[in-house]
């Protein structure tokens, strides 16, 4: 990735661009809508939909609490410093910014209309240990590209700043390295409001993975209202300090009227949708860069103990043992089964399991004792993970797993009990969203072509090319829709409205590792697909409406506001 990395800066060093007939006229004259195709000439969106948003996950990547590796753990030293760039990136974006009492960080363009819900962008800032560059922050830095360049065009089209101006601005980012600035075109937030019909805000989530207090999802439950009441304040990390205290610590109000408070009302949310890394080998495999997510798939964690009778390996003949070995073989194999949708004995499964391709099972640890070559075990507990984005199916597996391992254990003489630790169900994506999100990437591919025309050759996929339907004859063409394994804040949010989610290739399936990897182009072209959706949510005319009450004009100001 560091080659990727410096290629990415060199090309923002020369300045590479194509001839383009609005850029020489110097001007767009036509106001922007959603049907009609992005009006800024190639070399400019270039710089805010590829250069940029490469750059900052670069950038975003070198900001670790450790040497060598990535961790930014919930308010460590390295995550303070995370938040104040994306600050800055969203100031520079023509947003007003600032963090809330969960450390969650916010950029908002009011819009024409600030009383209308908002469209929500967003994903989380903090990292596994030991983690990768793309998990969570690509969603946060795309939806800042996305943002910026459409408050761009819109500002062009409308006559507020000209096309000349947008030119010399992004010239000097290119020769510099320095960010694209929306307060050098535009005079006052208010005026970058008012290019909007409604308010867009992206939020960086302050703590997803749960890592310091082993709880997840803290930010954008805090967001939701969900997180007031519960106990997960006192969760200490491996120092002894509670979430209250180190927010305490880090200069904000903990106090459950403070979080209630920031709650964000359910009326004030149009929709969210949140572009992550695909965490998994699907895209890759299809030869696409981009997938809506039609669901987020429920989970099921549960623990199995079994109690045999331990004895020495080479003097209890096999008729006479009681082996919990050899029971929870049996059970891990049924349940294995199960997931595959059929069973070796007995009428067929179920034609529903059969036909999920998102039912998963996993047993990912066991204990054994005493755990000696040369010793019958006597006891042993195993976890068992159960997901499916169909409830219906996650349970149906859970109980033939129960019935097998009562079974068994009688046959064998043995005790054994199932134990569900913890459960969530399936969290389904909102079919407009979805439907949007896909009319995006196929409407943003011309986009995307010229972008990539503007590229040097960046590190690309083994195997087939990247498919597209601009270059498909099908006309039924269109990005394959996936179900996410993995959980992400889009589930929390989901409980207050409507959810969209947009997958990216990473390379092999690799996440919550250094070797994680999206590439250049596939982060462009997920940037493009956001703007896309963005301007037919964003650039919708509102009717005539009485003017505001002149002020008087002052800087953008970007200072901590609740």
């Amino acid at each position: 990735m560091q080659g990727a990395g410096a290629a990415l800066l060199l090309l923002a060093a020369c300045g590479l661009a194509l001839s383009s007939s609005a850029a020489a006229a110097g001007q767009v004259e036509s106001p922007p809508s959603a049907d009609t195709p992005p009006q800024l000439p190639p070399d400019v969106l270039f710089q805010l939909l590829y250069a940029e948003p490469n750059n900052f996950l670069q950038s975003l990547g070198n900001i670790s609490d450790t040497e060598g590796s990535l961790t930014r753990t919930f308010l460590s030293p390295a995550h303070r410093r995370a938040a104040g760039k994306l600050r800055r990136w969203m100031a520079s974006a023509g947003m007003r910014t600032w963090a809330d009492q969960m450390a969650n960080v916010h950029g908002v363009v009011k819009g024409a209309d600030p009383t209308a819900p908002a469209i929500f962008i967003g994903s989380h800032y903090d990292t596994v240990v030991d983690g990768g560059k793309y998990d969570g922050a690509l969603g946060i830095v795309v939806g800042i590209a996305a943002v910026k360049a459409l408050l761009i065009e819109a500002a062009v089209a409308e006559g507020v700043v000209s096309l000349a101006e947008v030119e010399r601005v992004v010239a000097h980012a290119r020769t510099t390295g320095a960010d694209i600035d929306v307060s050098e075109l535009l005079y006052d937030q208010g005026q970058a409001s008012q290019l909007f019909a409604t308010p867009v805000r992206v939020i960086a989530f302050a703590d997803e993975e749960g890592v310091r207090f082993h709880s997840t999802y803290l930010g954008s439950r805090a967001l939701v209202g969900t997180l007031a009441d519960v106990g997960v304040l006192r969760n200490i990390d491996h120092s002894g300090v509670s979430v209250a205290e180190a927010l305490e610590q880090a200069g904000f109000d903990p106090s459950p009227a403070a979080l209630r408070k920031m709650a964000i009302p359910r009326d004030k949310i149009k929709a969210y949708v949140e572009v992550h890394m695909e965490q998994g080998p699907r895209l890759q495999a299809a030869g696409r860069p981009l997938g809506p997510v039609a669901a987020i798939a429920g989970q099921s964690r549960l623990q199995a103990e079994i109690i045999g009778e331990q004895g020495h390996a080479g003097t209890v003949p096999m008729k006479l043992r009681k082996d919990p070995m050899a029971a929870a073989a049996e059970i891990i194999a049924h349940m294995e089964t199960m997931c595959n949708g059929g069973a070796h004995e007995g009428p067929p499964a179920s034609p529903s399991l059969a036909a999920d391709e998102s039912l998963v099972c996993t047993v990912g640890s066991m204990d054994v004792w005493p755990n000696a070559g040369n010793v019958i075990p006597g006891n042993l507990n195993f976890t068992l993970d159960i997901r499916s984005q169909w409830d219906a199916n996650r349970k149906q597996v859970i109980t033939s797993v129960e019935e097998r391992m009562k079974t068994v254990c009688e046959r064998r003489g043995m005790s054994c009990r199932l134990i569900l630790k913890n459960t969530a169900d399936a969290v389904h994506s909102d079919e407009g969203v979805v439907q949007s999100l896909m009319d995006a990437a196929v409407e943003a591919e011309p986009v995307v072509q010229r972008l990539f025309a503007q590229r040097p050759a960046f590190e690309h996929y083994p195997g087939s090319p990247t498919k597209t339907c601009a270059a498909s004859s099908d006309p039924d063409c269109k990005p394959p829709v996936l179900v996410s394994g993995a959980g992400h804040d889009a589930m929390v949010l989901a409980e207050v409205t409507k959810m969209g989610m947009l997958f990216v290739r990473c390379r092999d399936g690799i996440s919550h590792s250094p070797l994680e990897f999206v590439s250049p182009d596939d982060v462009a072209a997920s940037t493009a697909t956001l703007y896309q959706y963005l301007r037919k949510e964003l650039l919708a005319k509102l009717p005539a409406a009485e003017a505001p009450a002149a002020e008087v004009p002052s800087p953008m100001n970007t200072e901590l506001q609740p």
